[in-house]
């Protein structure tokens, strides 16, 4: 299997003092049960989604092996948020990227992950909300993260152990156990129940 992880800094695991981030985690697991897999951070520090959008196919296509199980896991929006891009555009580009991302292989979204401040996790909350939106009606499988992090003491000690948008490796840690019990990545990555 090969397996694109695509976003901006929190995808790449910006702070994660083991350099692993969320993804590298999941990917260790599936390795740990087995799994033959090529899998690829493509997380770019401070990256839109109008810049994921830009870039995203280019990179996923040079990587891609015919006939090779190929799934794209996104994540994205706290860089939207940091950047002022208004709501509608990351919804639009959001739509552009997985309907296109879909056509080309299995899809999954992660939701964005909360900041250490409160007015802009809350404007973050509304973009997860929008994104959640835009996966059903493409029937794109997605796991909102914001919630549990919110109310784990872990993932704010480690976004004060960094730089309160990015968490330290506890965090990421945090995250990525987190998405392992959840059906929807489970299901998605071929991870044993």
């Amino acid at each position: 299997m090969i397996t694109f992880f695509i976003g901006d800094s929190l995808t790449l695991g910006c702070g994660d003092e083991a350099g692993l981030g969320w993804p590298g985690r999941l990917a260790s697991a599936m390795m740990r049960q087995g799994q033959d897999l090529t899998w690829y951070n493509l997380g770019v520090r401070a990256n839109t989604t109008t810049k994921i959008r830009d870039r995203w196919k280019e990179e996923v296509t040079r990587r891609f092996l015919p006939g090779k199980n190929s799934r794209l896991v996104f994540s994205f929006g706290v860089a939207d948020i940091s950047n002022d891009v208004p709501a509608k555009v990351s919804f639009d580009n959001a739509e552009a990227i997985l309907a296109e991302a879909k056509a080309l292989g299995p899809t999954l979204f992660i939701g964005p992950m909360p900041v250490g401040d409160q007015d802009r996790t809350d404007r973050i909350i509304q973009l997860s909300l929008g994104f959640e939106s835009v996966c059903e009606r493409l029937g794109v499988p997605h796991v909102p993260v914001i919630g549990f992090l919110r109310e784990s003491g872990t993932y704010k000690a480690a976004l004060e152990d960094y730089d309160n948008v990015h968490p330290a490796a506890k965090g990421y840690a945090t995250l990525a156990e987190y998405l392992t019990q959840t059906h929807a990545v489970r299901d998605f990555l071929g991870l044993d129940q």
